[in-house]
């Protein structure tokens, strides 16, 4: 008795499902790049810039020493009294700089009673 062997038919592969993997990478990339124009941006002259509406009122350095406002060594207990006198006096804004040295401590103090004065505060390296 001779017993055939059995005809295997291939089934063809569904494209289906490649396809839509390739649909859905295609549509992650564009949604996950970024669609920004870029710009020029204008830089004037350096005549223009003389004019110094954006410095700030007061200047402190906060370093291994202390805290100086405007140039001028203040004690931690009276920045609070130094910043009130300026604030009267018509400051608005601040920069506070730190140097090497200064300690985490006197930074967040500083800054507390900066905010607490209500003058506008930014922080510089």
């Amino acid at each position: 008795m001779r017993i055939d062997a059995a005809i295997r038919r291939r089934k063809r592969m569904s494209m289906t499902s490649l396809i839509d993997v390739i649909f859905l990478l295609l549509l992650f990339f564009m949604l996950s790049s970024t669609f920004s124009r870029f710009a020029e941006v204008p830089i004037g002259s350096a005549g223009n810039a003389g004019t110094g509406a954006n410095r700030p009122d007061i200047v402190a350095t906060i370093d291994a020493e202390g805290v100086q406002i405007n140039g001028e060594q203040v004690p931690a207990d009276r920045i609070a009294d130094r910043l009130a006198s300026l604030r009267e006096a018509g400051a608005a804004s601040a920069t506070l700089f730190t140097r090497d040295g200064a300690t985490s401590q006197t930074l967040v103090a500083t800054l507390e009673r900066f905010r607490a004065s209500g003058i506008e505060t930014a922080l510089a390296r």
